[in-house]
């Protein structure tokens, strides 16, 4: 009667070692009787067939966790690079403005010093030819700081 459901394939000896399930084995030791019992408390609130299946479990677990803690890590350190690099830039970003803003004070304390002021009768005429100079200093900052942005932008995108 059992013959019917066995498949005939190669020797009896190659379907015995087909069956027989592959597994290693180690016995625990528990390094105390209360570590025991709180393992076999779990076992139970939690739904494991065995203490074993728990612990393989725990394992499979503390081996995960393993990996996502060194990613994490490395994680961490790309993180405190970037932010350290970005700092610096900053610094740089502030010792230059306030280079900016000595120079302009320079400048200016010198113009102040060197141009003479006119007299009260050429005030006014003087006063519109400022405003023009003004202006046209003006749009060739624009245009200078525009040309300076489109460069960057092309650097930028050759860079990629």
């Amino acid at each position: 009667m059992w013959n019917k459901f066995w498949h005939h394939s190669g020797t009896t000896a190659e379907r015995l070692v087909f069956m027989v399930k592959r597994a290693i084995s180690r016995n625990f030791r528990y390094p105390s009787a209360e570590l025991r019992e709180k393992v076999r408390v779990a076992v139970k609130e939690r739904g494991f067939r065995s203490e074993q299946a728990f612990l393989i479990a725990a394992c499979e677990h503390e081996l995960r966790q393993g990996d996502s803690t060194e990613a994490t890590t490395q994680f961490e350190a790309r993180v405190a690079a970037t932010l350290t690099n970005l700092a610096k830039q900053g610094q740089g970003l502030h010792t230059l403005a306030q280079a900016q803003v000595a120079l302009t004070d320079v400048l200016l304390k010198y113009v102040i010093t060197c141009v003479v002021e006119p007299p009260e009768d050429a005030l006014p005429a003087a006063r519109v030819r400022a405003r023009l100079r003004y202006e046209k200093l003006v749009r060739a900052a624009a245009k200078e700081i525009s040309n300076k942005n489109r460069d960057t932008l092309r650097e930028m995108l050759a860079d990629e």
